[in-house]
């Protein structure tokens, strides 16, 4: 009987303990000082793969992200970076909360999320399973707060073993989010290549891949094929073009600026035929350089180190680095 009753007690104070960690786990999320009720602890998204598109809006701009098969687009106009949004959606599953915010400051911290933060929309088939704000580096580069929208109140959120602010991964650059790939092909997916020199045509050479084993040399100013090269070159020139990407869009440069030197001659044009036949064309300008005379006291007539580049026709300007380009950059006496 004795026996029974330790027993009896012992499932007595299991229960009371049990039913205190209860009372402490709300007290915490709903203490008088802060709040972080279940409604807001729902910003991680499970099953990212579902997602088919993200839109987030600034009061000044929007990007909008689509999954098309298994690639996503930006504005419909770009491609993204496959990695760069395959960490964006690894952090959106990894979000969690880091702290609750005071009553005092909780409704100061909502006005200014509404009006200066990020609005964040998550798709899976054309629903909105989220969509919350998120803070700007602006209004704090310590900390970044999140809120449901419409029905949550501000919370500050972390991302494990993520060092880096998380408000910097909403970020509403397309520069950051696009592909910036030039050139990406296995050599055997290449039917031609050309590349000219507006300023001396006797440079210029175009490179023909006949699927089997054979190519060509062909000298465009001229119309006639070569004969004599070395084939080796030729095989080597075509694996060269994997993995080439620009280094960034320019910004900086004045639109007076940027007309004036489209409206100059290129120093090079490189156009890439897939044997898709689709063509691929990059426009290589000078850039000039950025002091007068190198370390060695020799006058520079251009930037050695980076050009200028309109990529498809598409107008608008990019920054290449030579060290990426300069195995492309070969000349037709190099193939001879």
């Amino acid at each position: 009987m004795l026996l029974f009753k330790r027993m009896n007690n012992t499932k007595k104070t299991l229960l009371v303990v049990f039913i205190l960690l209860i009372i402490a786990t709300a007290y915490f999320f709903n203490d008088s000082k802060g709040t972080l009720g279940s409604r807001n602890t729902h910003f991680a998204i499970e099953e990212t793969k579902k997602i088919d598109k993200i839109k987030i809006f600034s009061p000044d701009e929007e990007i909008t992200l689509v999954k098309e098969s298994e690639q996503w687009k930006i504005n419909d106009k770009y491609i993204a970076r496959q990695s760069i949004v395959n960490n964006f959606l690894m952090a959106l599953s990894r979000i969690q909360i880091a702290a609750p915010i005071s009553e005092n400051e909780k409704e100061r911290i909502a006005t200014v999320l509404e009006k200066e933060g990020i609005l964040v929309e998550i798709y899976r088939k054309n629903r909105i399973p989220r969509k919350y704000y998120v803070s700007t580096s602006d209004i704090d580069n310590h900390k970044t707060y999140m809120m449901m929208a419409k029905r949550g109140d501000p919370i500050t959120v972390r991302i494990p073993s993520f060092k880096g602010l998380v408000a910097e991964l909403f970020s509403i650059d397309q520069s950051l989010w696009r592909n910036k790939s030039v050139f990406d092909y296995q050599p055997q997916n290449i039917k031609s290549i050309t590349t000219e020199y507006p300023g001396d045509s006797s440079k210029s050479f175009t490179l023909i891949n006949f699927g089997d084993g054979t190519f060509a040399l062909k000298q465009p100013y001229k119309n006639l094929f070569v004969e004599d090269f070395n084939i080796e070159r030729v095989v080597r020139y075509f694996i060269y073009f994997q993995g080439i990407d620009f280094e960034r869009i320019e910004k900086e440069l004045s639109k007076q600026k940027t007309d004036s030197l489209l409206h100059s001659a290129p120093f090079c044009i490189i156009s890439l035929t897939n044997v898709d036949d689709f063509t691929n064309s990059i426009t290589i300008y000078r850039k000039p350089p950025e002091k007068e005379f190198d370390e060695f006291g020799n006058k520079l007539t251009y930037d050695y180190n980076r050009a200028y580049a309109i990529f498809n026709q598409n107008n608008e300007l990019i920054i290449i680095q030579y060290y990426i380009f300069d195995p492309l950059l070969k000349e037709i006496d190099y193939f001879r």
